[in-house]
């Protein structure tokens, strides 16, 4: 049998602190969605999704810290920088929907929520950096038991 390499510890904290920082961005993208009326619901008002969703980017940033790795400095370089792009389209989305028609409305929504692709390039990089293991233990038997 082959042992698996223990998980990194660093690394291992830099993804529990991203599912903390992604659950985070997503409760402020659901409220941002329940804007969009459907067959069934009308939709909610684009003010309080709005509102909604800054309060998920404020909450997301404030996770940033808890996936800090060095190995993955350019993805949270690339995430702050979604974050603020996000942050500017939603702040003028009232403004800039205001008499647009249903499909028009809800293609400034899509925009707003475009602007947060990069952070599926990062948690790309953190699933990376958690397949990468540390070597076993020195001394730690390396060999297939039993040969």
């Amino acid at each position: 049998m082959w042992r698996r390499p223990r998980p990194d510890p660093a690394a291992e904290a830099a993804w529990a602190g991203f599912l903390g920082f992604a659950r985070a961005l997503d409760e402020g993208s659901r409220a941002l969605l329940a804007t969009v009326p459907s067959a069934r619901r009308p939709g909610a008002p684009l003010e309080a999704g709005v509102a909604g969703f800054l309060a998920g980017l404020d909450a997301a940033r404030a996770e940033l810290p808890a996936w800090d790795h060095p190995a993955l400095a350019d993805a949270r370089a690339a995430t702050v920088a979604a974050l603020d792009a996000a942050e500017r389209r939603a702040r003028d989305l009232p403004a800039a929907s205001a008499g647009l028609e249903f499909e028009h409305r809800n293609e400034r929504v899509a925009e707003v929520l475009d602007e947060l692709l990069p952070v599926q390039a990062a948690e790309q990089a953190v699933r990376a950096l958690r397949r990468r293991r540390q070597p076993a233990r020195a001394g730690g038997r390396q060999t297939r038991q039993g040969r």
